[in-house]
């Protein structure tokens, strides 16, 4: 191993670690699926989020990912699509809490294959990814080094670091699940996430290219 890979290594590992735990719409998904559903639907929810990476990290290794960055109309076709999906999905929950039923004291149940691509869809529409792979990985990537690879572990590298970070929220927040037995208070995590979510779509939506 070339003795310049193992700090860009490093160096792309500690990005990736603050990018993964910055909340945004994919760390409000988990902590929803966790604290209606449990550890299991939401820990998919997050495996779902890891695949999108490994993805977007193969398309960037291949090239495709920096075509389609490189395309005006292909990159708000993307921006459009994550924008309309985020804000479907919150103004879903926000229609789930306006249907809570105060008298059901046990959360709803959740299709553990419906949250994987929940999480895998929201991922793969996320423009945000597309410009990490295609901008930011290649600063990581020492001049003559192979980047095929590089890129390759780097992605599973992130990818590794989400099903953690993931992991660890799924494992934890189930926890406060006791306080949520309430209806009502069930209603309140299905708003909080609609409105999060819906906000993340119109921010995303509004974004210059």
């Amino acid at each position: 191993m070339r003795p310049d890979i193992l700090p860009a290594f490093a160096a792309f590992t500690a990005t990736a670690a603050l990018i993964t735990v910055t909340p945004g719409p994919d760390s409000a998904l988990v902590l929803r699926s966790a604290l209606r559903s449990g550890r299991r639907t939401a820990f998919m929810t997050g495996l779902g989020v890891s695949l999108g990476l490994m993805v977007w990290g193969l398309a960037s290794a291949v090239g495709v990912a920096a075509l389609l960055a490189a395309s005006p109309a292909g990159f708000r076709a993307l921006q459009t699509a994550g924008a309309l999906w985020l804000v479907w999905l919150g103004a879903r929950a926000l229609l789930t809490a306006r249907a809570e039923d105060p008298a059901d004291v046990g959360p709803p149940s959740a299709s553990v294959r419906q949250s994987f691509v929940t999480g895998l869809s929201t991922n793969l529409l996320n423009p945000k990814a597309l410009v990490f792979y295609v901008s930011l990985l290649p600063q990581f990537l020492p001049d003559g080094a192979p980047a095929f690879p590089l890129t390759l572990l780097y992605a599973l590298t992130h990818a590794a670091l989400n099903v953690a970070w993931f992991g660890l929220l799924s494992w934890w927040i189930p926890a406060a699940r006791g306080l949520l037995r309430r209806g009502s208070s069930q209603a309140w995590v299905e708003r909080v996430t609609g409105v999060v979510l819906v906000g993340f779509g119109v921010k995303l939506a509004s974004a210059a290219i």
